[in-house]
């Protein structure tokens, strides 16, 4: 009875050894399972990824935030918001196209965060205050030219919606004053850039470092036509809401560029 009951022992370890085993690969599988749906996920967001950018103030998040919830903006205007503290990311449906909306704020500081995201973005909407064109037309000259050099863009000649904001001011710039100011502060931009490389020396940066960095073509006035990717100016107001607010046409835009 004692050899019975030691060999029924030792088949019941075996027995809980082999349900342990079979769990364990279970488990494993279930955990492969789900790391590459999460790969799966994350390759998905890069490839239909939208980034909100430009300078402060100029109303990104207000664009975020519409974009997540177009329904509250349809008769109504947007919500004013809050300077941004941290990007902003969440999933959408824009224009009938999943899209991965990734809203980064215009401080200098978050420069790493936002050519992070234009790495593997699909399409860029950077959003000036049309109502103060003229005073912010060099920070935003600057935060524009950081997005266009980007070599991710460049690359993938990536769509570029420069959205010209507060139209409802009645100082506003038009999106044709936006261009060439614009226009004129990155064609200066460039040139002094140009001459930082230079006091550098060529030990600091080479000539294609040097190109890298330089929109357009040398000898000639800068100007967004010469951009390898294509650059659109369009009017808009958040605070007039989604059709008075010229709202639909970035959807429109959007869900174009996603499809691309």
């Amino acid at each position: 009875m004692a050899g019975g009951g030691a060999l029924a022992a030792v088949a019941a370890v075996l027995v809980l050894a082999l349900l342990a085993a079979a769990g364990w690969l279970v488990l494993q599988r279930q955990s492969a399972a789900i790391g590459m749906r999460n790969l799966g996920t994350a390759a998905a967001r890069k490839s239909r990824s939208v980034v909100i950018a430009g300078p402060m103030g100029a109303g990104k998040t207000a664009l975020w935030c519409y974009l997540r919830f177009p329904g509250t903006a349809a008769t109504q205007a947007v919500p004013r918001t809050q300077t941004s503290m941290g990007v902003n990311a969440s999933e959408a449906v824009v224009g009938g196209v999943p899209a991965y909306l990734v809203d980064v704020p215009g401080h200098q500081k978050f420069g790493a965060d936002r050519d992070a995201h234009l790495a593997s973005a699909s399409a860029v909407v950077f959003v000036v205050d049309s109502a103060e064109a003229a005073r912010d037309a060099r920070p935003a000259a600057e935060a524009l030219y950081d997005v266009l050099a980007s070599s991710g863009l460049v690359e993938r000649e990536c769509p570029v919606l420069v959205l010209c904001n507060k139209q409802d001011d009645a100082l506003a710039a038009s999106n044709a004053r936006v261009r060439a100011l614009l226009e004129a502060e990155i064609d200066a931009l460039r040139a002094s850039r140009q001459q930082a490389l230079d006091s550098l020396g060529a030990a600091a940066h080479d000539d294609a470092e040097r190109a890298a960095d330089f929109l357009g073509f040398e000898g000639k006035q800068f100007s967004f036509e010469d951009l390898a990717q294509p650059v659109q100016f369009n009017e808009a107001s958040m605070a007039l809401g989604r059709s008075a607010g010229g709202l639909e046409m970035i959807e429109t835009w959007i869900a174009e560029s996603l499809r691309q």
